[in-house]
């Protein structure tokens, strides 16, 4: 009997993007999506017909249950920061008394750190296969964004006995392929506000590091996990408490994206000058209400632990992904630009 997939997030950029490789790799696959309405359920099917639609919301308990109860292994890259949604998967997969595995989304905005000051370099690298670093996001306080819902995954999956693992990618790039949203969150936010402001900016220095992940490197990582989800004892994958697994291909400087950013958009003509001016983390954070944590932190991690299975990237560089995401803000319409939040990837 071939595997079902129950995926939410699809009409979103994680989940959206990832309908299409999982399908390309594994056309045996039955997959269900999950969508909040008809004009959803429409433009899902529009773009993927094998594809069935399954109406409701990470509020739905009693739909989420049932569709995890249903699948072979549960996707969940609707959200980051919802608790009640995770833990209904959850529910539904220990309801079902199949051996199903839930794989959530989480984030590297988990770590970010400023300790050594907004807009300069922090030598921290997590790596995923420490035992030591992952223990000690684990512990994260709740101040850390994501973590209170990496508590409910982890305690729910315990509690209930169902087989999980958490994915935790870092700024994401490269315009989605999904049937509805296609934008990502850093840096589509920072082209954004080049473009309305005419000038590039960064966080004081911008000497801070993060790592990076193309969205096509990506979903080969969810893809590759849902493979090893279904292979059974014959796995290699390891699951929670030690299944954290960070995605990332390349790290950046912050400041190098923004000057890069500010190049594009005024040899295109889209703004007067390729300056670059240094803002304060109050400066940030007047322009986006999380400007500093998406613009000045460093948030670094391994992702040793998918390397480990076989995993393999692209070689796809945000470098390569600025030209095209740039076009892609300049062309959004006026009221038609996606807003996206940490809760909507």
């Amino acid at each position: 009997m071939s595997p079902r997939i129950f995926i939410t997030g699809v009409t979103g950029y994680i989940g959206g993007h990832q309908l299409g490789p999982l399908l390309t790799a594994h056309p045996e696959y039955k997959v269900a999506a999950l969508v909040r309405n008809e004009a959803q359920a429409k433009a899902v099917k529009a773009a993927y017909p094998a594809v069935e639609t399954v109406l409701g919301d990470l509020d739905n308990d009693q739909v989420l249950r049932s569709e995890a109860g249903k699948a072979d292994v549960v996707l969940n890259l609707a959200s980051a920061d919802h608790i009640a949604g995770a833990v209904s998967l959850i529910k539904g997969i220990a309801g079902s008394q199949k051996n199903t595995k839930l794989i959530h989304i989480s984030g590297t905005g988990i770590l970010g750190d400023t300790s050594t000051g907004a807009g300069n370099k922090s030598e921290k690298v997590y790596r995923d296969m420490s035992s030591t670093d992952i223990g000690e996001i684990l512990s994260f306080d709740l101040t850390h964004i994501h973590r209170d819902v990496e508590e409910a995954v982890i305690a729910a999956a315990k509690e209930n006995g169902v087989t999980a693992a958490i994915i935790s990618p870092p700024m994401i790039h490269g315009v989605g392929a999904g049937p509805v949203k296609k934008r990502s969150i850093q840096v589509p936010i920072l082209i954004e506000n080049i473009l309305k402001r005419g000038k590039g900016f960064q966080v004081l220095e911008g000497n801070n590091i993060w790592n990076s992940v193309h969205i096509d490197d990506l979903a080969s990582a969810i893809t590759l996990l849902t493979e090893e989800a279904l292979k059974g004892t014959e796995s290699k994958a390891a699951w929670l408490p030690e299944g954290y697994y960070f995605t990332e291909s390349n790290e950046f400087r912050w400041g190098d994206i923004s000057e890069a950013v500010a190049k594009i958009a005024h040899d295109k003509g889209l703004i007067a000058t390729a300056d670059v001016e240094k803002l304060s983390p109050e400066e940030a954070t007047a322009i986006h209400p999380w400007g500093t944590i998406l613009w000045g932190t460093n948030s670094r991690g391994s992702a040793e632990r998918l390397r480990a299975l076989g995993w393999k990237t692209s070689g796809k560089s945000i470098a390569d992904s600025l030209p095209a995401m740039v076009a892609f803000e300049a062309a959004a319409e006026e009221g038609q630009r996606q807003e996206l939040t940490f809760a909507d990837k």
